[in-house]
């Protein structure tokens, strides 16, 4: 049971403290009390003042048409502008926007989003209820074009070296899992070899094989590695072939038209990917360089995309605000700032009776 009481309503503060301040009145008029009636009439004044001044910002005093009243309701769209004006340039200017990411790296903070389980397996089930649909899917495919387009993409990935990525990223999957069994390699030996084999020599042949497949490995690492021109040579030719053949791009379609023919089975779908945004999570989060680099590229991506775009944005935002109900957007600001207004009231009923207790002790001291 939650026993926090709610703070009291500033706005009846301000009315009870102007209600005691007409019955001050009204006890020093009766006992004739001369600076006590000073500070009351003054308090009166004061706070009448800022509550007719309070009010104005939002509605008409008492409803009256006084001119220059309703301030806010009056201006709603000239906000809007001011509003809109004031986030494109304070906010969405290329400086401060390029400036906020070189300082908090949007990689990290996805990488570290990433590896939290609850995170990865969300973004994992919507990703695969978005596999699910078939319009979708119709996109995929209207996205997915064999032949020039796809030749395309395959020499940008090998001109921006993500062969060799892809060759690294396998070679950390053969080592991981190597690691997390390391009796992979002693049981395949062990099945492998005959019964009258002793099992020592099996030990012996599975730690040779072992520290062998290691080296190969690290050797494989190498970006001069003889394997890895080959995989650029055969990507290079299979970009010439899926740009001249085309047998096998009428292939490819066929079998990507075959892909994503069947409903893809979320229940399935979601736990695969969910393993592959937190495997990719702690890629990123042990690779400064990778993480380096995507935020480069977030960087180009916000300097080519949001940046040009901000005067929309900010047209965007007046339009929205200019569109809300007078009374909506009245309601919104009071309850941002009403608390803090309705302060002026009371402190305008304080100093205003300060001051005029002040000036009625200057005016007696003058005779």
């Amino acid at each position: 049971m939650n026993t926090k009481s709610k703070p009291f309503p500033t706005h009846l503060l301000a009315l009870a403290l102007l209600l005691a301040m007409a019955g001050l009145l009204w006890v020093a008029h009766l006992l004739h009390i001369a600076a006590l009636q000073a500070f009351a009439e003054a308090a009166l004044v004061g706070g009448i003042a800022d509550w007719f001044a309070v009010t104005a910002l939002f509605r008409r005093p008492l409803g009256l048409p006084i001119p220059h009243t309703g301030l806010i309701p009056a201006n709603q769209r000239r906000l809007g502008r001011a509003l809109g004006d004031f986030v494109r340039d304070n906010f969405l200017a290329p400086d401060l926007v390029a400036q906020r990411l070189r300082r908090q790296s949007p990689a990290a903070w996805l990488a570290d989003k990433l590896c939290e389980p609850r995170v990865s397996q969300s973004l994992a089930r919507r990703l695969a209820r978005l596999l699910d649909d078939a319009d979708t899917r119709a996109a995929l495919i209207g996205l997915i074009k064999p032949g020039p387009p796809l030749a395309k993409v395959v020499r940008t990935a090998l001109a921006d070296h993500w062969h060799h990525r892809a060759f690294d990223r396998a070679l950390d999957a053969v080592s991981a899992a190597l690691a997390t069994d390391p009796q992979m390699i002693r049981n395949r030996v062990a099945d492998g070899s005959g019964r009258w084999v002793p099992a020592w020599v099996d030990g012996r042949l599975a730690d040779i094989l072992g520290r062998a497949v290691a080296g190969l490995l690290d050797d494989l690492r190498r970006t001069d590695h003889p394997w890895r021109e080959k995989l650029m040579i055969w990507a290079e030719h299979l970009a010439e072939r899926l740009r001249d053949d085309p047998k096998l791009a009428e292939h490819l379609e066929k079998f990507r038209d075959h892909a994503f023919a069947e409903t893809l089975d979320e229940a399935q779908l979601a736990p695969a990917l969910a393993a592959l945004l937190t495997n990719q999570g702690r890629h990123l989060a042990q690779d400064s360089a990778a993480r380096a680099r995507l935020d480069r590229r977030l960087l180009r991506v916000v300097e080519r995309l949001l940046v040009p775009s901000r005067d929309a944005i900010g047209d965007f935002i007046a339009e929205v605000v200019d569109k809300w109900d007078s009374r909506t957007l009245v309601a919104k600001l009071e309850a941002q700032v009403g608390r803090d207004l309705q302060y002026i009231r009371v402190n305008g009923t304080v100093v205003g009776g300060l001051v005029g207790l002040a000036l009625y002790g200057v005016t007696h001291l003058m005779g």
